[in-house]
């Protein structure tokens, strides 16, 4: 093989004889003009946001702020090329601005404002504030800039808003956290702004339905029976700095979650800097997950010269008969001892742990129901609500005008382990829960055989058939979809629509992509003109967070 340089370097051109004896030529040659050196220009690259995530919430945000301003998107828009290559213009544009005031609230619980325009007195820009609530008066600091937003960071509180009460925060990273957005907020007005995000999206991405005008009120929002400590699952992360020729660190990088810019407002704040926060413990998360969290800093005290590349670390509640068997792999402290806490709930005395291994199977009970499932898979977090919210739906399966003794069904599509076919099979004669994941059905199977449920079958459903193997009549069977955050696609919900059932309830964790599977499903499928929202309601699965999650149910006419 020929060395590394040889075939790296361009093969030289073969000359021939008349071509050398112009080279020895002695006429000279007019000079040419030198060019002017090259500019690299920095240009914006703009990357159109999925609809229904936080980005594509926002366009249809700031086009409700400038209606109600009067505003066109030219008076608020920015020049980002300027911005981009001349630094004198980016040093105007990111400065710090008093007198701001908060107009309302993000579906993401930022605050946001309008301001002046560093340039042209006749413009206006739309600024970001997070942690601003709506009334407060303060100094913002503006620090990134996009076409039609700007971000910023909250210095200084001047007047405050008649939300705030920030006597009531408990944790000393509020503020600078991005895990949590309302604890300075009474728990009553959390739910009102979390049922505000619910009707907004619905304004926003059913539009149809929304100007039929036949979209029922939005119910109050779900307290949660637990405020703090109810995350029973959490994933603090690191990162690592390029280390050339792979030396080893010398220092311990921060190990928690990700900073919400560099915001002041918090006078008796006194943490590090940093994209990301070091946290020693989370005040969202239940006492066995903290004390996981110790256990795993502790860890990586000793061991964080030993990794190549940032990670992410799994800490994950996992509960057992204090009875049973207590021998299972869990977070350990300092001296190897697994780290456990005893508890009591409804008369039952229960043993704790943190799981760190995402292939570890782990265990949950929900309403006397035992679940099992992969610590690394998708399981509710908040296992206080649980109850409330299999109760709600269990509730609202019941076929319209049904005789005595008629039988029902119900299909639990995006079943996972089973959770609602499992909670919900006591009140029909037969579930079928249908899933993409072949190892999903394998634990939903599992699921069922420990909790003796024997009207339950699940099944292996492909994306483009996902109804095909059932059989249940469609106008005897309720169906409930809990899909991930994106939602529904066109495929499932034509098939959906075919299928035809008598009812449906659909739990979503993302209220934006909710609104638009059931305005098009409705508007768009077959027969989906032949149903009616009969209710939508959130619940407050995430107390001290701006996240919802709704409940819509609709029905066969």
């Amino acid at each position: 093989m020929a060395p590394v340089e040889e075939r790296k370097r361009p093969a030289s051109p073969v000359l021939d004889e008349q071509s050398e004896a112009k080279k020895h030529q002695d006429t000279p040659k007019p000079a040419k003009a030198q060019k002017a050196p090259k500019v690299n220009r920095r240009r914006y690259r703009i990357k159109a946001p999925e609809p229904t995530s936080p980005l594509g919430v926002l366009q249809h945000e700031i086009e409700e702020i400038l209606e109600s301003h009067g505003l066109t998107k030219q008076l608020i828009s920015n020049d980002m090329t300027r911005l981009l290559n001349d630094q004198e213009v980016e040093d105007r544009f990111h400065r710090q601005v008093s007198g701001v005031k908060i107009l309302k609230l993000l579906s993401n619980g930022d605050g946001v404002a309008v301001i002046p325009h560093p340039e042209d007195e006749s413009k206006r820009q739309i600024c970001i504030v997070p942690f601003g609530l709506p009334g407060d008066v303060g100094v913002i600091k503006v620090f990134k800039t996009h076409p039609l937003y700007v971000e910023s960071d909250l210095l200084d509180i001047t007047e405050k808003s008649s939300y705030r009460k920030d006597e009531l925060i408990n944790c000393k990273y509020f503020g600078k956290c991005s895990g949590c957005q309302y604890q300075n907020v009474d728990y009553e007005q959390q739910l009102v702004f979390k049922r505000q995000t619910i009707e907004n999206a619905f304004k926003f991405f059913a539009p149809k339905l929304s100007a039929a005008n036949i979209l029922p009120a939005i119910g109050n929002t779900q307290e949660s029976p637990l405020q703090y400590t109810y995350r029973t699952k959490l994933t603090p992360h690191f990162n690592l700095p390029y280390r050339k020729g792979g030396h080893q660190l010398e220092y311990k990088p921060n190990l928690g979650f990700g900073a919400k810019g560099r915001p002041t407002w918090r006078k008796d704040m006194h943490i590090g800097s940093g994209s990301i926060i070091d946290i020693e413990e989370c005040s969202i998360g239940t006492e066995i997950i903290n004390i996981g969290m110790k256990n795993e800093k502790q860890r990586f005290e000793r061991d964080f010269k030993n990794y190549r590349k940032g990670a992410t670390i799994l800490l994950r509640e996992d509960t057992e008969l204090s009875t049973g068997d207590l021998t299972k792999p869990g977070s350990t402290n300092e001296k190897g001892e697994k780290s456990t806490i005893e508890v009591t709930i409804n008369d039952t005395k229960l043993t704790k742990s943190c799981v760190t291994d995402p292939r570890q199977i782990v265990t949950e009970y929900v309403n006397g129901f035992r679940f099992e499932f992969s610590g690394g898979e998708f399981f509710q977090n908040n296992n206080s609500i649980l109850p409330i919210v299999t109760d709600y739906v269990r509730s609202n399966l019941s076929i319209p005008n049904s005789q005595p003794g008629e039988p029902n069904f119900l299909v639990d599509a995006y079943c996972g382990s089973g959770l609602f076919s499992i909670t919900c099979s006591g009140d029909v004669s037969k579930v079928v829960g249908v899933e993409v994941s072949a190892d999903s059905v394998k634990f939903a199977e599992r699921n069922a055989k420990s909790n003796n449920i024997e009207n339950a079958t699940f099944i292996v459903g492909k994306a483009e058939k996902i109804f095909g193997n059932i059989d249940t009549p469609a106008d005897r069977t309720s169906v409930i979809l809990d899909p991930p955050r994106k939602g529904c696609d066109d495929v499932f919900l034509n098939q959906l629509s075919e299928y035809h059932p008598a009812k449906i309830v659909y739990i979503s964790c993302n209220v934006h992509s909710q609104a638009r599977d059931i305005d098009w499903f409705i508007n768009e499928t077959k027969n989906g003109g032949e149903y009616v929202v009969e209710s939508i309601k959130g619940f407050d699965f995430f107390p001290q967070t701006h996240h919802v999650e709704s409940v819509a149910v609709l029905r066969r006419k």
